[in-house]
């Protein structure tokens, strides 16, 4: 080999090296940015989480947010379990309606008519369920809640894998809103839906600060 070839060699070694060093820092960089957003999402509102419906404060309205429902029309595990402890507020006097908000089924499945049938089997009053058919994502259910039903003060129920983002979505776009946590049971899946949660997370800073998306089906 001649010195001008190994010359050449040296120097496509080096700009590669600066390559990589180039990609290894931007890589860097924006592993820091999504990770400090991810923290603002989860962590933002923690303070206003509650592990129990006895430690919640009082608020006029439990947000009870839509999941998955099974074949047979029956709420999945999840969606049950959110469902037990809205009916567990409404029944200790925390909230005074609770407003159940999902798919009508004009995106995925109809998540309303299984909640709605649920909440009515269990013995709450028809006149203290409010619905809103539309809230497909939890985008829009905590910004319907806060423009179409006028709420202003609310305690929002999930799962813990997901009450972070949905805290951080319902306080930001203006409602005062503490979160109670739904497990009341162990989920299959589990690890996916809080992997799935990073990503949604991310998207959910995004939305309000950035801009803000359109719904998925029009109505």
């Amino acid at each position: 080999m001649s010195e001008q070839e190994n010359e050449m060699i040296i120097k496509k070694k080096g700009r590669m090296r600066a390559i990589a060093l180039v990609l290894l820092a931007l890589l860097i960089l924006v592993g820091g940015i999504a990770s400090a957003v991810l923290l603002d999402v989860q962590l933002k509102h923690v303070d206003k989480l509650f592990d129990s419906v006895e430690a919640a404060e009082e608020a006029p309205v439990a947000i009870v947010l839509g999941a998955s429902v099974m074949r047979n029309g029956d709420p999945s595990p999840a969606l049950r379990d959110r469902l037990l402890v809205g009916e567990s507020l409404y029944e200790q006097g925390k909230v005074s309606s609770i407003l159940i908000t999902g798919d009508d089924g004009g995106f995925h499945i109809d998540e309303i008519k299984t909640m709605r049938e649920f909440l009515l089997a269990r013995g709450i009053p028809h006149e203290h369920i409010r619905e809103d058919g539309h809230g497909y994502r939890t985008y829009e259910s905590c910004k319907r809640a806060k423009e179409i039903f006028g709420i202003e003060k609310a305690i929002v129920v999930t799962q813990r894998f997901h009450i972070g983002r949905a805290l951080y979505l319902c306080n930001e776009l203006g409602i005062e809103t503490n979160g109670v946590s739904s497990d009341l049971t162990s989920y299959d899946n589990i690890l996916r839906f809080m992997f799935r949660d990073i990503g949604a997370s991310l998207k959910a800073w995004w939305d309000v600060n950035v801009k803000a998306p359109e719904p998925p089906v029009e109505y």
